[in-house]
């Protein structure tokens, strides 16, 4: 690999799109801090989709998930999580995958003593197709956006708020 003064030569990310949200959980925050980082091979329900979860300390797993893609492709994500309980957040760092070295923080903050708001922060790196230009990139963040926020309010926020009612 060619070295520069800096290091090894490394590609160049097609885009890197930056996006955040808020959702608010009926759920107190430590409750809802340990629903969400209590990982399980079970807790992912793709269709098809397998996990495999591999503790290395009491703080950081690896998330091994492989589900079905477009064309009977099947897609594997590697994913290391670092879970900070003093703060209520973990990051999440894909480390195989088509989306590789993309970046995930969640935080989550008590909005009153029955409820919770989960802060979140993504980089979503591309390394694959044409350079996007800065409008397509902004585009391009507000679709990721979207997605996964309409994922955490319409599945993980209902399954938070039915699993508190019903302990």
């Amino acid at each position: 690999m060619p070295r520069t003064s800096t290091g090894p030569k490394l590609a160049k990310a097609t885009a890197c799109a930056d996006y955040r949200f808020r959702q608010r959980f009926r759920a107190p925050a430590a409750w809802a801090f340990r629903w969400c980082t209590d990982f399980a091979p079970d807790d992912w329900d793709i269709s098809g989709g397998t996990r495999k979860v591999t503790w290395l300390g009491p703080r950081t797993v690896v998330l091994d998930d492989t589900f079905p893609a477009p064309g009977g492709r099947r897609v594997r994500k590697v994913k290391m999580v670092q879970i900070y309980p003093e703060t209520k957040s973990w990051v999440s760092t894909h480390v195989l995958g088509p989306r590789y070295n993309s970046q995930f923080r969640y935080r989550i903050d008590p909005d009153g003593p029955n409820a919770s708001v989960l802060t979140f922060e993504g980089r979503e790196m591309r390394w694959r197709g044409p350079q996007l230009s800065p409008t397509a990139n902004r585009r391009l963040a507000r679709e990721l956006c979207k997605e996964d926020s309409g994922l955490w309010k319409s599945r993980f926020a209902a399954e938070i708020a039915q699993e508190y009612s019903a302990k």
